[in-house]
């Protein structure tokens, strides 16, 4: 790449799973492949300067700085061909992996104004190709969150069943059965709330779909329910752990019970 623009790398992103991973690099290999013809005739005036002090602000880091010239960049109508690439500069920056600000949503949506206004530009393939990661992306993670609430679910109704089942004598094996039964409620209230919280992840999921403006404290109210659900799945899996083991002691004193009535008989 010559000196007017320096082009974003991705080099890997660590806290992005594996198989937004695999579609990230794939995507990468793609962008490269077309960058070489827009580079040229991208020299010379004002706006070429201000092109370079574009990309010197994203090699110091400072990565809103960049963005708010490359948007800038993109409405300057005198240079068409390095508006194109300012505006597609502005979107790639929101999933450069060092960017802190990197937002998939807002660039997803950023990659679809792109297309609306360079359907046919030299870009057009990258960029689509971008949104259609970012959107694949997104759709996994919504993927697995209900993955992990389907067997949440499952495990509690497993939960219920042994409860059931479970038969207790004595006083002290009541007062165990009661205080499950009040971890069962416990339990059943959780669900429902990751139930509601499934629904309302669908219906955020929809809207996404729609809004163009605003997204960003949607996405960070998102991430904050996924680690809600990921800590609540955490608390029914120790929960699971100390029923089967209240469960297990139960049954021993069954056990017990029933050899000292044989003695008695």
């Amino acid at each position: 790449m010559n000196g007017d623009f320096r082009y974003l790398e991705i080099r890997g992103e660590r806290r992005v799973d594996g198989l937004a991973m695999r579609l990230l690099t794939l995507t990468l290999v793609l962008m490269l492949a077309g960058c070489a013809p827009l580079m040229q005739g991208l020299t010379g005036g004002e706006g070429a300067k201000k092109f370079r002090d574009a990309g010197t602000a994203f090699e110091q880091g400072k990565y809103r700085e960049a963005r708010a010239s490359y948007r800038a960049l993109a409405e300057d109508l005198s240079g068409p061909r390095r508006a194109e690439q300012a505006q597609f500069n502005a979107a790639y920056l929101l999933v450069y992996y060092e960017n802190p600000d990197k937002d998939y949503s807002h660039a997803a949506r950023e990659f679809e104004g792109f297309l609306a206004r360079y359907p046919s530009g030299a870009l057009a393939g990258e960029a689509r190709s971008w949104k259609d990661v970012l959107r694949s992306f997104e759709q996994t993670k919504t993927n697995e969150l209900l993955k992990e609430v389907d067997t949440l679910t499952r495990k509690v109704e497993a939960l219920t069943k042994e409860l059931q089942n479970a038969h207790a004598d004595g006083e002290a094996v009541a007062k165990e059965r009661d205080l499950l039964l009040t971890e069962k409620r416990s339990l059943t209230r959780k669900v429902d709330e990751l139930l509601n919280d499934k629904d309302g992840l669908l219906k955020e999921k929809a809207t996404l779909l729609k809004e163009r403006d605003g997204l960003a404290k949607d996405n960070v109210g998102l991430g904050k329910k996924i680690d809600l659900l990921t800590r609540d799945k955490e608390a029914l899996v120790r929960a699971k752990e100390k029923l089967e083991k209240s469960l297990h002691d139960l049954t021993m004193v069954d056990v017990k019970m029933e050899k000292k009535r044989k003695k008695v008989k």
